[in-house]
């Protein structure tokens, strides 16, 4: 009997297109991002998901795990950059992996039982697809340099754990328990786990000014874990205890803001980030806009169709027009101005 239960959404263009996937040769660690919601929250919201392309296989919490998609079908998780540190992932990460999100608790850190069933969903993963844990589990970051998630970008050595651990139940070796968080980086926290009391901006800024919190404005309000318009505080305050009468920061440009929403910097609801980046609804409705037509994932593409023309031209996307098509994750549309092209440079 597996560890999860399977409750798939429905099929629909947003969330579950009913695509097979071409091979099953990484599983993608993801994080949901949204503090306290369940696995059966997610089914939920993806099975009636409109405006924008994503999804995943399997929503893990500290109670059960939930299998949304079916494993040999395509889910909209892992294909929102053109980067890529996964080559056998390439051209498209939505055709050849299965994708596994940890829910998250109220206070945006993982529940032991949520670690310890991830662990479990990914030793039965292995003995299916026939995985290594150590090489073929990989974070949704090292496919597309997005931060998720995030608790395991910001200590990598909390991930590299979580893969030896799977690796050990997976040979039968007695695995060690997931410890109890001694700092907030820990990404791991029990329900009776106290919040720590929030710092004061005068305690903030005296940590900047000890060196504390490293060199950059963005890696400074990273590591003090705050939202931009309160280390503007922390900065403002930094400045007058030092004499500085600098200017403040340029505004930023769209692409900026965007980048930023999708790495996590602004919080989640749309008032949360407005606020968070200090802009007008107006020009946060263009940053959203942005957010949308970037999470587009499977749907994107980020090569021009001569291209693409010449990939196919070189075999890189095997035979036959479907099978292309799917390989370059595009349209039918698409495909037929590359279908065009590849016939005007045979001539």
């Amino acid at each position: 009997m597996t560890v999860w239960k399977n409750d798939y959404i429905k099929i629909n263009k947003h969330s579950r297109p009913g695509l097979k996937l071409t091979a099953h040769k990484k599983g993608i660690i993801h994080y949901t991002a949204n503090h306290g919601g369940t696995a059966t929250n997610h089914q939920k919201y993806f099975n009636n998901l409109s405006g924008r392309y994503a999804s995943a296989h399997i929503f893990v919490d500290k109670k059960e795990a939930i299998c949304i998609i079916p494993l040999d079908e395509v889910a909209y998780a892992a294909n929102d950059g053109s980067y890529s540190g996964v080559p056998e992932l390439k051209p498209n990460a939505n055709y050849l992996s299965i994708s596994v999100e940890m829910c998250q608790e109220k206070d945006g850190s993982f529940h032991p039982n949520t670690i310890s069933r991830t662990e479990d969903v990914f030793v039965e993963l292995s003995k299916m697809y026939g995985w290594d844990p150590l090489k073929d589990i990989v974070r949704h970051y090292d496919v597309t340099h997005k931060n998720c998630p995030a608790p395991w970008v910001s200590n990598p050595n909390e991930f590299i754990d979580f893969k030896n651990r799977v690796n050990a139940k997976l040979k039968g070796e007695k695995s060690h328990t997931v410890k109890q968080p001694d700092s907030k980086t820990a990404g791991v926290s029990t329900d009776k786990a106290s919040k720590p009391k929030a710092k004061s901006i005068s305690q903030m800024v005296q940590e900047v000014i000890d060196g504390k919190h490293g060199n950059g404005h963005d890696n400074r309000r990273k590591s003090l874990g705050i939202n931009q318009a309160e280390y503007d505080k922390v900065r403002a305050e930094v400045n007058r205890r030092a004499g500085s009468t600098s200017k403040p920061a340029p505004k930023k440009s769209i692409t900026q803001m965007v980048n930023e929403v999708l790495s996590g910097n602004h919080g989640n609801g749309h008032s949360t980030r407005q606020k968070s980046l200090g802009i007008s609804k107006a020009e946060y409705d263009k940053v959203k806009s942005e957010v949308n037509k970037r999470l587009m994932g499977a749907k994107s593409t980020y090569k021009s169709v001569s291209q693409m023309a010449t990939e196919v031209i070189q075999g890189k996307h095997g035979s036959g027009h479907e099978n292309r098509r799917k390989s370059l994750g595009i349209s039918q549309a698409q495909y037929n101005k590359v279908r065009a092209e590849v016939n005007k440079k045979l001539k």
